[in-house]
């Protein structure tokens, strides 16, 4: 470590909402040339603290000290000021400007300063130059909403690290990121600690922690539960601080019977995006689908839905065809997709809890031109006990809840909806391990209640614990299908990554989840 003197203390710090108690009290410090791993549950308070520290929130009680001295951030432009920058969980990107727009927004080069001019190819050069320096092969000049969520998190981190002087705060930072730009990130970690930078990083995947966390601070309900160097307490341990509870078993053990085919696809081609992926999904069956970034597996799952347009191919349900390009007739039939960015294009985030559980089968709560208000709160009570979300009020709005409990809103929508083929992407992340098991089990209370579940996922050891096969993707067509009982994440990652010019991706995927396997 570069220095021992904490260049960031908080200290007694206390935050309410609405007369809840989010933060209790909390207290967390870094030096310089540290990185600091915040873990806890979701809506155990960990981005709220970080909010407080950006300057979003205000603090009820408590103080904030950098290198000694006392500070209050009433905006967060009072903590940039200060040096002290966040990557947030939700993205903060203007979609409508470019990369280099955004990386300098606030701080553009000027080519005439009477008419304030901004110079543009200065700004494209500087921002090239920087995404090069860091591995990030992202164009400068693309509009950000024309990128993949990956790259809309790369670019969120280049603008970070120009804004942050002492601190930088990293809040899920890797949720979207592949293997090898994950390393990327590390890299660039390691010339931030360099350069004395104390820096918070908050994860669900305690694996990746042990390779660049100096201490450790647990927060569970709103309060600190442990607090200490890194190492001290196996996963198993920081497991439990952070659950308040043992959990034994992180992927549930599933007792089904494989029954017909219930989804179907034949030869599902869409320009640019994958071709000819011919595969079934059975009832009591979750398939898998594996593979790098760009492999077309959100675009899959999205054209099976209806929610892009085929070129070419066919969908059965249950044996009868599906028009692909209405998917209000694929919801009518019992087909339902959980989106790979639930608060984009998931979830409505300033509507209540109830009305985004019922969205997808508001005809069930109609009568006449009316929709029934009571009917409506009481199947979001049913499935609020059913999968257990938190806190248990139907009229909360869903973009207040934490990260696992959205998830668990979205899983119910298609439950309310009385779907039989699911289609899940990425069902977990950015949720923490007790949420997990609990998306596991309803998982396969969906099986072993006859449904089928397609689910792609980038975290192979999901995959394993969960599926019954795993295709793998590369380049947008579907290159063997596995057992997931027989093979490995090594042999997953080889097809995955087969092709030449993708051995360096490889070797580096392979050494991470290698170390994933073994933690």
């Amino acid at each position: 470590m570069a220095s021992l003197a904490p260049a960031l203390e908080m200290r007694g710090m206390t935050k309410l909402f609405a007369g809840n108690t989010v933060l209790n009290g909390v207290s967390l410090s870094a030096a310089a040339g540290e990185v600091c791993a915040l873990v806890g549950e979701n809506g155990a308070g960990k981005s709220t603290l970080m909010k407080v520290l950006a300057g979003v929130h205000q603090p009820d009680a408590g103080e904030i000290l950098l290198d000694g001295q006392t500070v209050r951030f009433h905006r967060p432009a009072d903590a940039l000021a200060h040096g002290v920058a966040m990557i947030y969980q939700e993205l903060s990107l203007a979609p409508h400007l470019t990369v280099a727009e955004n990386i300098f927004l606030g701080r553009e080069p000027i080519s005439f300063a009477p008419l304030g001019i901004v110079d543009r190819r200065e700004m494209n050069k500087r921002a090239g130059r920087m995404l090069a320096g860091y591995g990030f092969k992202i164009d400068p000049r693309a509009p950000v909403s024309r990128l993949s969520a990956a790259n809309r998190q790369l670019v969120e981190i280049a603008r970070a690290t120009l804004e942050a002087k002492r601190v930088l705060v990293m809040d899920e930072p890797t949720s979207s990121l592949t293997a090898h730009e994950t390393e990327e990130l590390f890299r660039l970690i390691r010339d931030l600690k360099a350069r004395g930078l104390a820096i918070i990083y908050i994860s669900h995947r305690l694996e990746e922690l042990k390779r660049i966390a100096d201490r450790l601070t647990i927060l569970r309900d709103g309060q600190v539960v442990y607090a200490g160097v890194w190492g001290e307490l196996s996963h198993a341990e920081i497991i439990r601080h952070m659950a308040g509870r043992e959990l034994k078993e992180i992927f549930p053990a599933r007792q089904t019977q494989k029954g017909a085919v219930r989804l179907r696809v034949e030869h599902l081609t869409r320009a640019g995006k994958f071709a000819d992926v011919s595969f079934e999904a059975r009832a009591g069956e979750v398939v898998g689908i594996a593979g790098l970034a760009g492999a077309g597996r959100t675009e899959l799952v999205e054209a099976i839905f209806g929610a892009v347009p085929a070129d070419s191919g066919e969908i059965h349900l249950d044996g009868a065809r599906l028009n692909v390009r209405q998917p209000d007739r694929a919801v009518a039939r019992g087909l339902g997709l959980l989106t790979e960015d639930r608060k984009r294009t998931g979830l409505c985030l300033n509507l209540p809890l109830a009305r985004n559980l019922t969205l997808a089968n508001l005809r069930a709560l109609v009568r006449g031109w009316r929709l029934e208000r009571r009917r409506e709160r009481e199947a979001a009570r049913e499935y609020i006990e059913r999968l257990h979300i938190r806190p248990p009020d139907p009229d909360k709005t869903v973009g207040r809840l934490s990260g696992g409990n959205q998830q668990k809103v979205l899983l119910a929508r298609w439950l309310f909806a009385a779907s039989q083929v699911f289609l899940l992407d990425e069902p977990t992340r950015g949720v923490d391990v007790a949420a997990r098991i609990e998306i596991y089990r309803a998982i396969n209370k969906l099986t072993e209640a006859g449904a089928a579940v397609v689910m792609v996922s980038s975290d192979l050891p999901e995959l394993l614990g969960m599926a019954d096969r795993i295709l793998v993707m590369r380049r947008g067509r579907l290159v063997v299908e596995l057992d997931a009982r027989q093979t490995t994440q090594e042999e997953i990652l080889r097809y995955a990554a087969v092709e030449e010019g993708a051995q360096a991706e490889l070797e580096v995927a392979v050494q991470h989840f290698e170390l994933t396997s073994h933690s």
